[in-house]
């Protein structure tokens, strides 16, 4: 039968279909592949939610002349909530008392350090708030280390020689935080539960940095020297351009990543647009040349439906033919997508944008989708016209 149906037709438009079907799928691909990983870029060391900036003023000369304090007012806050793309505005809780840091623990050598602690309200960090809690009846404090603080800890273990931590592995070290003067000082058990880049700092609970300040404190004055800033949704720029035009000043990572999400997740839409336009434009003509076979072996298929053959098995030659057909354009999309996302990833690490690799679920979901959806309307075609004959 597919001799038959098959071997005197014109195939330059099937060709043409199938070249389309090709761009259209590798398009598509590299497009959600992309989509998906800026979108997770940073996630799992950026804390704050989308669209979020900790700021601070920017440092002058007058700065060392005592001209120009880094405190943020009560005026100054209340102006910055004030604006129309500001969603919310909260100062930093830092602490006011002398806290150290202490590691003694088998696998790395003994650890000791002056450290600084700050907090932030739960409504700005993507982190689940049942392991980011404290009150006065756990003994044990969850905590979020800023990255440079592994870097700067392999760094130390790495000139002794000894093997570096990896963050799971870092998780599980115990340590201490000592807090209180001198000779005085009560010891925290702390536990380790993510890494962050938007802070210098270590993060504590605000339930624990807020009794710890009533507790311990030895300055009376609240320092107020960052800000966490949340900007509306598609209010990014304005927000960005505010900061600018006030000598405010914020981590050129966290700018970065944001203008990276911002500017890809804008272009890949674009991208995947001009992929289902160009796959459905290629899927049409399949389907048109389907149509335009079946109007051409019109008198084959009533002669062979007269000698008994059915419906469901003329539409399974048509339909089986098209699905091999398919699936081999889907596998060169995919060997082609492949290639094409390791030079792009490649190029990306050069550039210092460190993705994960792999070929996304997402990519390979979206291909699923596509197969399943032309499947279905070549049985749906093939079907209608075959009966139309009977």
């Amino acid at each position: 039968m597919k001799r038959l149906f098959f071997k005197n037709q014109n195939k330059w438009q099937f060709i043409i279909a199938l070249i389309g079907v090709v761009l259209g799928l590798t398009l598509m691909l590299l497009a959600v592949q992309l989509f998906n990983k800026s979108k997770d870029y940073g996630e799992a060391s950026e804390l704050l939610d989308d669209n979020t900036l900790v700021i601070q003023k920017k440092i002058g000369r007058g700065a060392h002349l005592g001209i120009g304090k880094p405190n943020f007012t009560s005026l100054q806050i209340n102006q910055i909530k004030a604006r129309d793309f500001v969603a919310s505005c909260s100062a930093i809780l830092s602490n006011k008392f002398e806290v150290l840091v202490q590691i003694d623990d088998p696998i790395i050598p003994s650890f000791n350090s002056n450290i600084y602690l700050q907090s932030v309200e739960s409504e700005y960090l993507d982190i689940p708030s049942q392991k980011f809690k404290w009150d006065t009846s756990k003994k044990v404090v969850p905590i979020v280390m800023p990255r440079n603080f592994l870097i700067m800890l392999n760094t130390f273990l790495s000139a002794s020689q000894l093997p570096r931590l990896s963050e799971d592995l870092i998780t599980n070290v115990k340590m201490n935080l000592l807090i209180g003067k001198r000779g005085q000082r009560d010891v925290f058990p702390a536990t380790i539960i993510g890494f962050t880049n938007s802070f210098s700092s270590i993060l504590a609970p605000n339930e624990f940095l807020n009794w710890a300040n009533r507790k311990y404190s030895i300055e009376k004055e609240d320092m107020r020297s960052q800000l966490v800033v949340k900007a509306k949704k598609g209010s990014f720029g304005l927000l960005e351009k505010y900061l600018e035009e006030n000598g405010f000043e914020s981590s050129s990572e966290q700018l970065f990543i944001e203008r990276l999400k911002s500017g890809l997740s804008a272009g890949i839409i674009g991208v995947i647009s001009l992929a289902i336009l160009t796959l459905f434009l290629s899927l049409m003509l399949m389907i048109q040349y389907l149509q335009l076979i079946l109007t051409n072996c019109t008198y084959e298929i009533s002669v062979m439906l007269r000698l008994g053959h059915t419906v469901a098995k003329i539409r399974n030659v048509f339909l089986s033919y098209f699905s091999i057909v398919f699936l081999i354009m889907s596998v060169i999309s995919l060997i082609t997508f492949y290639i094409l996302s390791q030079i792009i990833e490649q190029k990306l690490i050069a550039s210092g944008i460190i993705l994960e690799t792999g070929v996304s679920v997402y990519s390979i979901l979206a291909l699923c989708i596509v197969f399943i959806t032309f499947v279905g309307a070549i049985y749906y075609n093939a079907s209608l016209r075959i009966r139309a004959l009977f």
